[in-house]
């Protein structure tokens, strides 16, 4: 099998290449490089590394991400410049992306965002829709098209002017960014707010977050099936962080419970937990807790109601 080093073209299936409008790339490049031509810039790029395709290169970011419509001096006499521009970049954008532990430090307010990307791009793919602009992601979102370019720069280079996002590319990217490309254990404790959340946590079971374990103090609820994983008594908590490896755990239990259950957490390993209590948890730095207390939200939205109608009376 023939396969250029951009990866982007499989020379045996190319009707170009068969019908010899295409002699390849070695062949065609050197045909280029012999007139004094320029020559595709990948080829010539694997060619001083030594290298064979852009995927064995160990380079943190490619020079190729931007103006890619330049790059192939063969292909762009037998096809439509854009759409061929748009798979490469896409292609060579695999070796721009930045590890988000080495970019500058990404704001919660940025995850937030990029996790509604990540929903939106899910409706676009469940109705067949290929490819998006970022001011089609801004409207389903509700964020402005300039915010989300910004955001998903801090990441890498994943569009293509007047092409837009790939929504299949960038869903993959976000899933990327969001570590959900690893399979994440979570344990649930509350079994009656999990019987409301199901359809939710149902759509982050598709993201590979996996519901492995639920406990419950209510003795009524124990032994209970919810989402196809028995209800545990609390008293197991212990025996289930040492027999599983947890990820992620949810606190929708008693408030009073949550700091002991919490810290049985803690000190068991697990740093991300969803705290859906009306209780404040007092836990080392380093462990992650996102809160959601509907009454707390209630409170602080008084300010902004009272903030519109006085910007209204003016």
């Amino acid at each position: 099998m023939i396969i250029t080093p951009c990866e982007v073209f499989d020379c045996n299936s190319c009707d170009h290449y068969t019908a010899a409008r295409c002699p390849g790339c070695p062949e065609g490049n050197g045909y280029l490089e012999k007139r004094g031509l320029d020559v595709c810039g990948i080829f010539k790029c694997a060619a001083d590394k030594g290298i064979e395709k852009c995927g064995d290169c160990s380079q943190a970011s490619c020079e190729f991400s931007r103006g890619t419509d330049t790059i192939c001096p063969l292909r762009g006499k037998f096809e439509n410049r854009r759409w061929w521009a748009g798979r490469l970049a896409r292609a060579v954008g695999e070796h721009d992306k930045c590890a988000v532990e080495d970019c500058e430090k990404i704001s919660d307010r940025t995850i937030d965002r990029v996790r509604w990307y990540l929903t939106a791009l899910d409706l676009f793919l469940e109705q067949g829709i290929g490819s998006v602009s970022s001011w089609q992601l801004a409207q389903r979102v509700g964020v402005k098209a300039p915010l989300i370019r910004k955001d998903l720069s801090r990441f890498g280079e994943f569009g293509t002017p007047s092409l837009g996002y790939d929504v299949k590319y960038l869903r993959k990217k976000i899933l990327d960014i969001l570590k959900l490309n690893e399979t994440r254990h979570v344990l649930w404790v509350g079994a009656r707010k999990l019987r409301e959340h199901l359809p939710e946590l149902e759509r982050v079971c598709q993201h590979n977050c996996h519901l492995v374990a639920v406990l419950d103090l209510d003795p009524s609820e124990v032994g209970a099936n919810i989402g196809g994983v028995d209800v545990q008594p609390l008293e197991n908590l212990a025996a289930v962080l040492e027999d599983m490896s947890i990820d992620l755990a949810v606190l929708a239990l008693d408030p009073d419970e949550a700091q002991k259950v919490a810290n049985t957490l803690t000190r068991s390993g697990v740093t991300a937990i969803l705290n859906m209590t009306s209780s404040l948890l007092a836990l080392p730095e380093h462990i992650t807790v996102r809160n959601v207390d509907i009454g707390g939200e209630l409170l602080a939205l008084s300010y902004y109601c009272a903030k519109s109608q006085n910007a209204a009376k003016k």
